[in-house]
C-alpha cells in the first residue's frame, strides 16, 4: 500500500513538472516580447476573468507535448517484463556492470526522483519566463525618472479657444509589421490596405522613410500598460513590495494623465471596450484619471443591447463595438462641451483573433483574415466620422495598444533586420505634419503628441517621459539610444515607486525633488 501511494505521488509530481516545462516553453515562444513584469502585474491584480477560447487554444497546443514528455519521464519508473539494459565499465582492470534500465535506485527512491525533476522544471521555467532577468533588474537602480520625468501637472498646457474633440481608437495588437513591404511593413502582400491608406494619406510618425511606428519599451507590452504609456507617458511598472494596483483608489495616483488634463479643461470623457472593464485594471485607471464614463460588456447587458448568453470572445465583438460606438459619439456630440471618446478593439487579440461571421477568407491563415477585416472596419468607421457635422473640429488618433503577442506568427514573415513597431496615424490634426519620418520613438511619446494634435501648446514640448513628435525636440530614444532606455526602464526606480506608483500624490506635489 505504501509503495502504491509513493508511486501515485511520484506520478503526480512528474505531471506537475511536465506541465510547468511545457507551459513555460509555450509562454516563451508565444510571448517573446513580454517581460516578467507582465506576470507580476496580473498576479498582483488577483484572479481575473480570462478569455476561455484563448485558454482552450493554449491547452490544445500543449496537450500532445505534455503527454510525450510525461511518457519519457515515466520510463525510469516503469519496468517492462524482464528486459534489462546495462553498460560495462572497466575501472583499474576490473570490469563492472551498471544497470541503466530498469534503474533500481530510481525505482526505490521514486519520490526523490520526481522531486528532482520538479525542482529542475521550476528552475527551467523561471528562466523561460524571465524571472532571473527581473530579479537582476530589481537589484539595480535607475535614475531616469529622477532626471528625465516631466510632471504634467507642473507644465503650462494652453488649449485653443475653440477646443477640439478627440476620438482615440486603440487597436488591439496592431503593428506596422502586418503592412506590406512595399509600404514599409513586413508582409510580402498587404493584409491591412485600408490602414496603410489611412496612415499614408494622413500623419504617420515613422521610424523609417515609409510607413512605420513606435518602438516598444519595457512595461508597455500589454493592453493596460500600452494605454497608460500613451496617455501618461510612463511605463506600467510594479513595485512588488506594495499592492498599488489592487484597487482604483491607488492606481498611479501620482500621475497626471491625458484624462486628468482634459477633465480639467471641461471635456466630456467616455471609454468604450468590448470586454469587462475590470479586467487588467482599465476601469480603475480611467476612473482615477479623468473619471471616464465607461461602456463595457456589463453596460451592454444592462442596457439590453445584448444578453449574457450573447457573449463571445472577450465580451462582444468589434462589429457591435463600432456599431454602438456611433451612438455613443453622437450622444457626446450633442453636448456643448468638447469630448474625448476612447475605444479599444479586441478581435485581433491572440491567439489567431476572433473569427466573426463577417470575416472573409482571402488569406491562408485565420489571423491574417481577422486583421484584414479589422482594417476594413476601422476605415469604414473613420469614413462615417468624416460625414458627421462635428468632424471639422475633431481629431482622430488611431494607434495600436502594443505589438502583437503571438510572436511566431509575425516573425515567420520578417527579415532578421526588421524592427516591429506599433501602428499610428493622426487624422485631421490641428497642426500640420512635421518631423514625422526617420524618428526613433516609443509609445511614451504618443501622450504629448496627442495633446499637440488637438491644438494644445505644451511648454517645453515634453510630458512624462514623452516628447511631442510634432516638435523639433529629440525623444529620449533619439538622445540616449534604444538599448540605454530599454535597460533603464527595466530597472527599479525609487522615484517611480515613491511618487508615481504609490498613494503619495500630496507628498509628490510638495516635493522639491520633483520636476
Amino acid at each position: 500500500m505504501k509503495k502504491r501511494v509513493q508511486k501515485i505521488v511520484a506520478i503526480l509530481l512528474l505531471i506537475l513538472s511536465i506541465v510547468i516545462i511545457v507551459a513555460s516553453i509555450y509562454y516563451k515562444s508565444n510571448y517573446a516580447e513580454q517581460t516578467f513584469d507582465t506576470i507580476i502585474y496580473h498576479l498582483a491584480r488577483g484572479p481575473e476573468k480570462a478569455n476561455t477560447e484563448v485558454v482552450g487554444k493554449a491547452l490544445k497546443v500543449c496537450i500532445i507535448p505534455i503527454i510525450i514528455l510525461l511518457v519519457i519521464a515515466l520510463i525510469p519508473l516503469t519496468s517492462f517484463g524482464d528486459n534489462k539494459t546495462s553498460i560495462e565499465i572497466k575501472i583499474k582492470s576490473k570490469k563492472r556492470n551498471f544497470q541503466i534500465y530498469p534503474n533500481e535506485k530510481v525505482i526505490k527512491h521514486k519520490i526523490c526522483y520526481s522531486l528532482i525533476i520538479l525542482v529542475l522544471s521550476i528552475v527551467f521555467a523561471f528562466g523561460q519566463i524571465g524571472l532571473y532577468t527581473y530579479v537582476k533588474n530589481q537589484a539595480e537602480r535607475s535614475n531616469i525618472f529622477d532626471e528625465e520625468y516631466v510632471a504634467s501637472e507642473n507644465v503650462r498646457i494652453t488649449f485653443p479657444e475653440e477646443k477640439r474633440n478627440l476620438i482615440y481608437i486603440f487597436l488591439e495588437s496592431m503593428e506596422t509589421t502586418v503592412a506590406s513591404k512595399e509600404n514599409g511593413g513586413g508582409w510580402e502582400y498587404s493584409i491591412i490596405p485600408e490602414l496603410e491608406q489611412l496612415a499614408m494619406e494622413n500623419i504617420n510618425f515613422s521610424n523609417t522613410e515609409k510607413l512605420g511606428g513606435a518602438i516598444q519599451v519595457p512595461c508597455t507590452s500589454w493592453t493596460i500598460a500600452g494605454m497608460v504609456a500613451q496617455t501618461a507617458g510612463i511605463p506600467l511598472k510594479m513595485d512588488i513590495t506594495s499592492n498599488s494596483y489592487t484597487g482604483y483608489s491607488s492606481f498611479l495616483t501620482g500621475v497626471y494623465s491625458l484624462g486628468d488634463i482634459l477633465k480639467k479643461e471641461g471635456y466630456n470623457l467616455k471609454l468604450m471596450i468590448g470586454s469587462d472593464a475590470d479586467f487588467g485594471g482599465r476601469k480603475d485607471y480611467f476612473t482615477v484619471h479623468g473619471n471616464y464614463e465607461i461602456f463595457d460588456l456589463n453596460t451592454a447587458i444592462e442596457e439590453g443591447k445584448m444578453t449574457k448568453e450573447d457573449e463571445v470572445w472577450w465580451g462582444y465583438d468589434d462589429d457591435d463595438l463600432f456599431k454602438w460606438a456611433k451612438d455613443e459619439i453622437l450622444e457626446l456630440a450633442t453636448e456643448d462641451e468638447p469630448f474625448n471618446f476612447i475605444m479599444l478593439t479586441a478581435d485581433t487579440h491572440f491567439m489567431d483573433g476572433y473569427l466573426s461571421e463577417n470575416v472573409g477568407d482571402e488569406f491562408d491563415t485565420q489571423y491574417e483574415n481577422v486583421y484584414a477585416y479589422s482594417a476594413k472596419c476601422v476605415y469604414s468607421f473613420v469614413e462615417w466620422i468624416k460625414e458627421q457635422d462635428f468632424y471639422d473640429n475633431t481629431t482622430i488618433v488611431i494607434v495600436g495598444d502594443h505589438i502583437g503577442m503571438q510572436t511566431e506568427f509575425y516573425e515567420e514573415h520578417l527579415e532578421e533586420s526588421y524592427t516591429r513597431t506599433v501602428y499610428n496615424t493622426f487624422i485631421n490634426s490641428a497642426i500640420p505634419e512635421a518631423n514625422s519620418q526617420n524618428r526613433q520613438f516609443s509609445t511614451l511619446d504618443i501622450f504629448p503628441t496627442v495633446l499637440a494634435s488637438i491644438g494644445a501648446e505644451i511648454e517645453g514640448e515634453r510630458l512624462g517621459l514623452g516628447t511631442n513628435l510634432f516638435s523639433g525636440e529629440l525623444t529620449l530614444i533619439e538622445r540616449y539610444g534604444f538599448e540605454f532606455i530599454n535597460d533603464e526602464l527595466s530597472k527599479r526606480s525609487n522615484y517611480y515607486n515613491k511618487y508615481l506608483l504609490q498613494d503619495n500624490y500630496i507628498e509628490m506635489l510638495k516635493s522639491s525633488d520633483r520636476k
